[in-house]
């Protein structure tokens, strides 16, 4: 069974303004080692390769390259799902189509977790059912399974926010914390 997951972390220097947080920071393999095969939608591949190459984002062709190695997969919304994607990028005004496009995905395969960082999508991902988890919980996840080391999460952290991933006080605190408590 694939895990949904939205390799995008935040809207900043796009891919045209899509980052792919670990893609950016170059540690996809941890990823594999945690999910197995990754599944993107269309509007992400789009979104962040499609465009990312348009502007030489370097985590563009890499993503590119764990596509076509077969690392991540892109799916395709069935018919149903994409009037879904659709109708719920029309509702929510600051969602934008690659976020609704994997909620709708995430449904489609019946999954219950997708990893999305952007705050509106992770609200409209709950009010569909699904349980969002970002980014940070990886890193969390990374480190219980001994994927990462204290050093690179704490290198990581800074890297993603130096990259423009919004943090706020409260889950900074709420992150190391959590981390504290592993260990």
């Amino acid at each position: 069974m694939f895990k949904i997951v939205i390799l995008r972390a935040n809207n900043c220097t796009v891919t045209i303004c899509r980052k792919i947080a670990f893609g950016k920071l170059n540690k996809l393999e941890f990823l594999y080692e945690l999910f197995g095969k990754l599944v993107i939608s269309q509007a992400v591949y789009e979104e962040v390769v499609e465009n990312g190459m348009k502007i030489n984002a370097p985590e563009a062709m890499l993503i590119k390259n764990q596509i076509e190695s077969g690392k991540i997969i892109i799916k395709k919304l069935n018919q149903e799902f994409q009037k879904k994607a659709k109708l719920l990028e029309n509702i929510y005004a600051s969602l934008d189509y690659g976020e609704s496009e994997t909620i709708a995905l995430a449904l489609e395969m019946n999954e219950k977790d997708v990893l999305i960082d952007e705050r509106v999508a992770r609200n409209v991902a709950k009010l569909e059912g699904l349980t969002p988890k970002g980014s940070l919980y990886v890193l969390l996840i990374a480190f219980k399974k001994k994927k990462l080391t204290e050093k690179e999460i704490k290198f990581l952290v800074t890297e993603m926010t130096a990259t423009k991933f919004r943090l706020s006080s409260e889950v900074s605190n709420k992150f190391w914390q959590m981390f504290d408590e592993l260990n």
